[in-house]
């Protein structure tokens, strides 16, 4: 940026010196009183005062024009220049003059990309109800339509190009039909550990294509960590004309909060095994207190109605609306935090 300044400084001296010479020229000729000596060699040549004077008057007024205009380019270069360095550093280039950076879903979105070193972001649908063909292109159709017209919002189209976003749809009517929450999970859990290679390259070539990780950035690709589920309701909901469409959204990761109980007292197990018998007792008589609170905390815990055989708080999955699913939802969920500030257990309906 200083290399421009400086460069516009010296056309800006040089255009000066320019009129200066013109200027000086011009003077020069206008104020002379004695006529041009004749040339006895050309006729031709032997023109009045008046007329020399008349053709430098109309050069200098060419050459002002002219200045002029490189003068006006000069003045655009410089408050362009002007412009950059005011620019804020939150600035969006997407949405420079309406959204900032760190509120515009597209500009975290790619750069979550470039942070894990991936190419393809976007969630994957299971189709869980075979109702209707038809149906289930139409709602298609609008989860498409839905993303298209949220990323109007952001400018960020160049993010839907072939190759960066898939919305991937497994359909298979023997073992989806009617699947519960649990079941796609699992074949979740399978497809990833089966794609995330396929989609976005070896190890290496990840490797060469990240790069430095944004502040606050918990490094959770979302595509590999979330997928949507449409059953018969979640469709009806979606090709209908009025009303809240909505789908339901699964935690890949959950785990019944008995099954984390168990991973928990099993993990201190283990540390407690690796742990000197004298460091042991001490450990244990120090947090013993925290434990408790722990267990009575648990115990004294509201039991929810069941969901799918599920009395906890977090069933692992709630219904979303559809509009603000993607990118809005999508780019927040990275961080792990917004799940909870997020959820809401079913029937209701939570808010992207």
């Amino acid at each position: 940026m200083r290399s421009a300044s400086n460069d516009a400084i010296r056309s800006y001296l040089a255009l000066l010196h320019r009129r200066r010479a013109t200027s000086i020229a011009f003077r020069t000729t206008a104020s002379s009183d004695s006529p041009t000596p004749p040339n006895p060699l050309r006729r031709a040549d032997r023109l009045p005062t008046f007329s020399r004077t008349h053709i430098s008057r109309r050069h200098s007024s060419e050459m002002a024009t002219d200045n002029l205009r490189q003068l006006e380019a000069l003045m655009s270069r410089l408050d362009r220049d002007r412009a950059v360095l005011q620019r804020p550093a939150d600035t969006s280039p997407r949405t420079p003059n309406t959204i900032s950076t760190d509120f515009n879903a597209a500009d975290k979105i790619e750069r979550h990309l470039h942070a894990d070193g991936h190419r393809i972001w976007g969630l994957v649908v299971y189709r869980c109800t075979y109702s209707s063909d038809a149906a289930w292109e139409t709602c298609v159709q609008r989860i498409n339509a839905s993303i298209r017209k949220a990323m109007d919002l952001y400018n960020g189209h160049d993010l839907l190009r072939e190759g960066c976003f898939e919305l991937t749809a497994i359909s298979d009517a023997t073992t989806l039909d009617g699947a519960s929450t649990q079941a796609v999970r699992r074949h979740f859990r399978d497809w990833r550990a089966r794609m995330l290679h396929v989609e976005q390259g070896s190890q290496e070539e990840i490797q060469s294509r990240r790069h430095e990780a944004p502040p606050r950035d918990w490094g959770l690709p979302v595509r590999y960590g979330f997928c949507v589920q449409v059953d018969e309701d979640s469709m009806r909901s979606v090709i209908a004309d009025g009303g809240e469409p909505w789908v339901k959204l699964i935690k890949g990761d959950w785990e019944p909060r008995e099954a984390t109980m168990q991973q928990q007292q099993q993990h201190q197990q283990l540390q407690q095994q690796e742990t000197e018998p004298g460091s042991l007792v001490e450990s244990q008589g120090a947090h013993s207190d925290d434990e408790a609170d722990f267990i009575d905390d648990d115990e004294d815990d509201e039991e929810y109605p069941a969901i799918e055989g599920c009395t906890d708080q977090d069933v692992g999955w709630m219904k979303v609306q559809l509009v603000g699913l993607m990118p809005d939802l999508y780019a927040s969920l990275r961080d792990p935090n917004l799940w909870h500030v997020q959820y809401m257990r079913p029937p209701e309906i939570a808010t992207a």
